[in-house]
C-alpha cells in the first residue's frame, strides 16, 4: 500500500481527538437547535463530569473561538451570552422503543460568568451521555465543528447511528426510512419548543398532526425541503465525513404526497485534502483538551487510577479510555483484561484496548492463562532464564518475586487466593520457600502448571 494511502487509512481509523457519545435516545430525540448551539453542545458533550447526580461541563471562550475557527471574531463573548439563553429555553422530546416518550430540557443551565461558559445538564439524560454501556453512538468532535449547515449536523448524527450496521465494505448499503413529519422534527424544521407543539405531544398528537398544527415551521414544500435541507447536508456529508447518504423520497396516496424518506448510507472516503483539514482540526482539539485536562479538577476513579502504571499505562491512556467508553469503567477494565490476554505481543497496547473499546471485541477465541504478564512477557523470561547459570536464574526468580509482591497486581492477588483454596496462608508459603523458590512456583502458576507448594 503506498505511504499516502497508509497515512489515509491511520486517520481513518485512528480518530485520536476528543469525541462525543450520545445514546439512542439522545440522537433520535425531537428538538430544535441553531449550528453554533449544537457545536457548543458536542464541545460540553466531550467534556462532560459529574457533580453528584448531574452532567456538567465547563468551556473557555479563547478556547470556544479556537475550536470554531473563530480567533477573529470579536463579538464571541456576546453570542456566548444570547447562545446560553437559548439553550435553556430548548425542550425535547426523547423516546423509547415502546411507544414512551418525554418532553424535558436538555440543558438547565449555561451561563458565562469570570470568563468561563459553563453547562449543567438535565440530570434526567444522563443515562443518554454518560456510562453507557450499549445502544449509543460516537462520533469525532473534529468531524463536526467544520459543519456550515443547521441541518447537516442533525442528519449526520442520525447517519452516523445506523453506520454500525454496515460492513467493512465501501461498497455495502444500509438502508433506513424516516417519516417525513418526524424527520424535521428531528432535525429542528419545526419548533419543538412551541407551546401548542408540546400540549398536543403530551396528549398523544402523531408527528403528521404535530407538523400540521405548529407555526414555527420552514419547507413545507417537498422541493424546498429537498433542495435546501437534504441536498445540502448530502454534499456535505459527501465532501468531508467519513460517512454519506443519498436518499429517494416514498410517496403515499393518489395525489402522490410525499410521506417518508428512504435513506440509502454507506461509508465515505472524503478525498485527501479532507482529511489533511481533519487532521489539523484534530490537533486543534487534541492541544485544547489538553490544556482543558490541566485546568479541570476532574479526577480519575479508584479502580482507573489503578490501571496507571498497568503494562505501562500513563495517566492520559486512561482517561482516553474513559472517554472512548463514556465514562462507563466496567468496559474499560473489560477491554483491558482482553488485552492482557492476547496470545501474542501487542505493538500498541494502549492502541489495542481503545479499538476494543471502540469495536466491542469480545472474548478472543485463542487465550492463555495469562495476561501481557502471563503470556508474553512469561514468554520472554524463559527465554532469558534459558540463557542464565542457576545462580543468575534464582537471582531474577527472587527479583520476580519481590516486585510481583509490590505491586500486589491481580495475578498476585488471583495466586494468594489460589494459595487460600489450599489451606495455604501466603505467609505459611513465604516462610516454606526461598524468595527464588517463590518466584519459579509463582511463574509456574501463572503459565497453567501445577505446583508443589513445599
Amino acid at each position: 500500500m503506498p505511504r499516502k494511502d497508509e497515512e489515509k487509512q491511520t486517520l481513518q481509523q485512528s480518530e485520536v481527538d476528543r469525541k462525543v457519545y450520545k445514546g439512542r435516545q439522545m440522537i433520535t430525540a425531537k428538538y430544535k437547535a441553531s449550528l453554533l448551539e449544537n457545536k457548543l453542545t458536542s464541545i460540553a458533550l466531550s467534556r462532560l463530569s459529574m457533580e453528584g447526580d448531574t452532567p456538567v461541563a465547563t468551556l473557555f471562550p479563547s478556547e470556544i473561538k479556537k475550536l470554531l475557527g473563530r480567533q477573529s471574531d470579536t463579538n464571541i463573548y456576546k453570542k456566548l451570552i444570547s447562545t446560553a439563553k437559548t439553550m435553556t429555553g430548548h425542550q425535547m422530546v426523547i423516546e423509547d422503543n415502546n411507544g414512551n416518550f418525554e418532553v424535558l430540557a436538555m440543558i438547565t443551565n449555561a451561563r458565562y460568568e469570570n470568563g468561563t461558559f459553563s453547562v449543567t445538564f438535565n440530570k434526567r439524560i444522563a443515562p443518554y451521555i454518560i456510562g453507557m454501556k450499549s445502544n449509543y453512538t460516537s462520533y469525532s468532535l473534529a468531524n463536526v465543528l467544520r459543519f456550515k449547515c443547521d441541518y447537516s449536523f442533525r442528519i449526520y448524527e442520525l447517519i452516523k447511528s445506523e453506520a454500525y450496521h454496515l460492513k467493512n465494505d465501501v461498497n455495502d448499503v444500509y438502508v433506513k426510512d424516516y417519516g417525513l413529519s418526524e424527520l424535521k422534527c428531528m432535525i429542528g424544521v419545526v419548533n419543538m419548543d412551541e407551546a401548542r407543539v408540546k400540549r398536543a405531544k403530551l396528549n398523544g398528537a402523531s408527528w403528521d398532526e404535530i407538523v400540521e398544527i405548529a407555526n414555527e415551521k420552514s419547507f413545507n414544500d417537498w422541493g424546498d425541503f429537498r433542495r435546501r435541507v437534504l441536498e445540502r447536508a448530502r454534499k456535505e456529508l459527501m465532501e468531508q465525513c467519513d460517512v454519506k447518504f443519498d436518499y429517494n423520497p416514498i410517496a403515499a396516496g393518489r395525489g402522490g404526497k410525499i410521506v417518508a424518506v428512504k435513506f440509502l448510507i454507506s461509508r465515505n472516503n472524503p478525498g485527501e485534502k479532507v482529511f489533511e483539514a481533519i487532521s489539523s482540526r484534530q490537533k486543534v482539539v487534541e492541544e485544547t483538551n489538553d490544556r482543558y485536562e490541566q485546568m479541570s479538577m476532574f479526577t480519575l476513579p479508584q479502580q482507573m487510577e489503578e490501571l496507571v502504571g498497568h503494562n505501562g499505562l500513563s495517566e492520559k491512556d486512561v482517561r482516553a479510555f474513559m472517554k472512548e467508553a463514556a465514562h462507563n469503567e466496567a468496559e474499560v477494565l473489560r477491554a483491558v483484561q482482553l488485552a492482557d490476554r492476547q496470545t501474542t505481543p501487542l505493538d500498541n497496547y494502549a492502541g489495542w484496548i481503545i479499538s476494543c473499546i471502540r469495536e466491542h471485541y469480545e472474548e478472543p477465541q485463542m487465550v492463555v492463562s495469562g495476561s501481557k504478564e502471563r503470556g508474553d512477557r512469561v514468554a520472554a523470561a524463559t527465554e532469558i532464564l534459558s540463557h542464565q547459570t542457576s545462580t543468575e536464574k534464582n537471582a531474577m526468580s527472587a527479583a520476580y518475586w519481590k516486585k510481583a509482591m509490590k505491586k500486589n497486581s491481580d495475578n498476585f492477588q488471583e495466586f494468594t487466593s489460589y494459595l487460600e483454596s489450599r489451606g495455604v496462608t501466603l505467609e505459611m508459603f513465604t516462610d516454606a520457600n526461598e524468595e527464588y523458590e517463590c518466584g519459579d512456583k509463582f511463574m509456574q502458576w501463572i503459565k497453567g502448571e501445577e505446583i508443589q507448594l513445599f
